[in-house]
């Protein structure tokens, strides 16, 4: 009853907290706002610390994941430390407490997705309470910030790839709830690329007498190295994906952020000048290893509101973010821990959806270079239950048949008889294989 309590006041807070941040980002004055908000923030992560507080770290886990799961955790909260000690002024303090504290805390989610009863459960209040509920947000979001509604729904990526597990009504729902996410607002762009590429995915498994798992293999390849291969391509000159992307305007929809009568192209190049300047500030402090802790900042002359002395807390895109803020041994460590479970969910499972999150995972890597808001919220927080879900030996044990039936007991909040099965019949063949 207790991770009952925690897990929907876990999902009810946090919904408030990207609520209110996202009508706040649009100018609603309240001075309850940025209090209310903290708070839920705050509640989620003391949940959150209390789960991983009765987790073993080590159990249903490869030595690898455990390993490098606890560096970047390790890691994060070295980079918290240093910003206490970095911190100077009232907006160091300011954006610490309030972002970025918050921020390098919430893989702690991880171990609700290691829970099997926790992240079942979790799924449950999902599809029940906040797709079904979160139409509600629609109104609101006209007289407030027309991306409220995609906002809030924004783990529904992860669950289309779900869906030929589910009962019919669910799989009508999170279709609904996907399409409609993309209507209300049509210029927010990583939300349709999310969706897209969930959708996608989720082809392999109704193709999946034609697609070999080595496809799959392949697919997973070329997301590791495409962002790579094209940020060297782009650093050196050769080739720029966001600069070639924006020369075609075949993609232009109407601004839904309050700018009647404007147009706006999907593909406008919004990130090439934000990686300049982030790199530019990066070779003047030399701070490209370590980062510049959780409090810093670039130099910035794009932006002339919300910023002190031409300086900027973070930025839009995830990758420089983390490489502002934990300098290379950050990305690497988030980098090598997406790769290992990615890799472990499609090389060494019995089930395709195990697979499909592998796949799911990874293409959150080549997001990471396009937007990825570093922030305490329900995307990352998804992000990290199904990262905590596939990183277990049970989950990927088990055949297609049992995920099936995982799913349908939603309401039994403890695996019985069959998740014994589950274990007890499978768990040689992954951990035979699995590196």
């Amino acid at each position: 009853m207790k991770f009952r309590k925690i897990l929907i006041f876990s999902l009810i807070f946090l919904v408030v907290s990207d609520a209110l941040l996202y009508i706040g980002n649009k100018g609603i004055e309240s001075t309850l706002i940025v209090p209310v908000s903290l708070a839920a923030k705050y509640l989620v992560l003391i949940n959150l610390i209390w789960v991983a507080s009765k987790s073993d770290w080590k159990d249903d886990l490869s030595g690898t994941v455990s390993v490098l799961f606890k560096l970047l955790l390790v890691w994060n909260i070295i980079t918290i430390i240093r910003g206490v000690f970095l911190a100077h002024d009232y907006w160091d303090w300011k954006f610490l407490f309030f972002n970025s504290g918050l921020f390098f805390l919430i893989p702690l989610a991880f171990f609700i997705g290691k829970s099997m009863s926790l992240s079942q459960a979790t799924f449950n209040y999902v599809i029940g309470f906040l797709f079904l509920l979160g139409f509600l947000a629609i109104p609101i979001g006209f007289v407030t910030n027309r991306q409220l509604y995609s906002r809030l729904m924004i783990p529904v990526s992860f669950f289309i790839v779900m869906i030929p597990y589910l009962k019919m009504r669910y799989r009508v729902l999170i279709l609904i709830v996907a399409i409609t996410s993309v209507v209300v607002v049509t210029d927010f762009r990583t939300n349709i690329i999310k969706i897209v590429i969930s959708i996608l995915i989720l082809l392999t498994w109704y193709l999946r007498s034609y697609i070999s798992v080595g496809w799959l293999k392949l697919i997973h390849f070329v997301l590791i190295f495409a962002p790579l291969v094209l940020l060297f391509l782009a650093v050196t000159g050769q080739f720029n994906i966001f600069d070639q992307a924006s020369q075609n305007d075949s993609y232009v929809v109407k601004d839904n952020k309050g700018n009647a009568g404007d147009d706006e192209s999907l593909t406008a190049d919004t990130r090439t000048f934000i990686y300049l300047e982030v790199f530019k500030t990066l070779n003047a402090q030399d701070s490209w290893l370590l980062g510049g802790s959780a409090v810093a900042k670039y130099k910035t002359e794009s932006f002339d509101k919300l910023v002190e002395n031409n300086q900027r807390y973070g930025s839009e895109v995830g990758f420089l973010n983390t490489l502002l803020y934990s300098g290379i041994i950050g990305v690497v460590l988030y980098a090598l821990l997406l790769f290992v479970v990615s890799h472990n969910a499609i090389y060494y499972s019995n089930n395709w959806l195990s697979k499909m999150i592998g796949l799911v995972i990874i293409s959150r890597w080549l997001l990471f270079f396009m937007e990825e808001f570093t922030q305490f919220d329900l995307n990352f927080y998804f992000l990290w239950i199904i990262i905590g879900l596939v990183s277990t030996k049970q989950f990927r044990a088990m055949t297609d048949t049992q995920v099936a039936l995982y799913f349908l007991n939603f309401k039994n909040w403890y695996l019985n008889v069959f998740r014994a099965k589950a274990l007890q019949l499978n768990e040689l063949t992954v951990d035979n294989n699995e590196e």
